[in-house]
């Protein structure tokens, strides 16, 4: 891959112009970063580029309305293939129902935790590498501002909290035919962090 790609250029057009309305009032840019980072972490882990486009529209798709979908899927394939979609749609998290309410928070996890038992090795990359920022910048604001920002970011606690890093990496450790397995590495040390960062938090009130 060179320096410069189109696709990747486009994906991150596409973005902005369909994920990042959907930010909070005045939180635009903070919003696109995650799919920015999410990139910079494929990129880096040696991923190929249907990876890292798939990456950045994964979070269109994710956190847009179910009844925006046809629309936004029938886009995505015209403009970046069928492949690319695929890939895009494998590593959705299940965050709304059929009728488009937001699912509560352990439903949704432990689906997801079903899904990941099976989706294909491209889409356990964008997870593992949207899951690997995730937990960097919610450790780099929980020694800023204290175990309280957890609340203001997710609906789990603590606890919950816990148990989802380590079900997520019992799923990706038994997953033998995941290529880039490197990445397990990063994220069960950052997760490690965490668990021990609320470990203390919890046992210091």
């Amino acid at each position: 891959m060179h320096g410069y790609s189109d696709r990747i250029n486009h994906a991150f057009a596409f973005a902005a112009k369909y994920y990042n309305v959907l930010a909070p009032t005045g939180a635009r840019m903070d919003y696109l970063a995650h799919p920015a980072n999410v990139a910079v972490i494929l990129a880096r882990y040696g991923c190929e580029q249907v990876t890292i486009v798939a990456g950045i529209l994964h979070h269109v798709l994710e956190e847009s309305p179910p009844d925006h979908w046809p629309v936004l899927e029938q886009k995505i394939s015209e403009k970046f293939g069928p492949v690319v979609l695929a890939v895009a749609r494998d590593a959705l998290e299940p965050k709304f129902d059929r009728r488009g309410d937001e699912r509560p928070w352990q439903t949704c996890k432990q689906e997801y935790l079903g899904l990941l038992a099976a989706a294909e090795p491209r889409a356990l990359d964008i997870i593992a590498a949207d899951e690997i920022h995730a937990c960097g910048s919610t450790m780099t604001a929980l020694r800023r501002l204290g175990v309280e920002y957890l609340r203001t970011v997710s609906s789990a606690g603590s606890e919950q909290t816990i148990w989802w890093y380590r079900s997520l990496l019992e799923i990706l450790t038994a997953r033998s035919d995941w290529p880039r397995r490197e990445m397990l590495s990063e994220l069960r040390l950052m997760s490690a962090d965490m668990v021990r960062s609320l470990r203390q938090s919890e046992g210091g009130r």
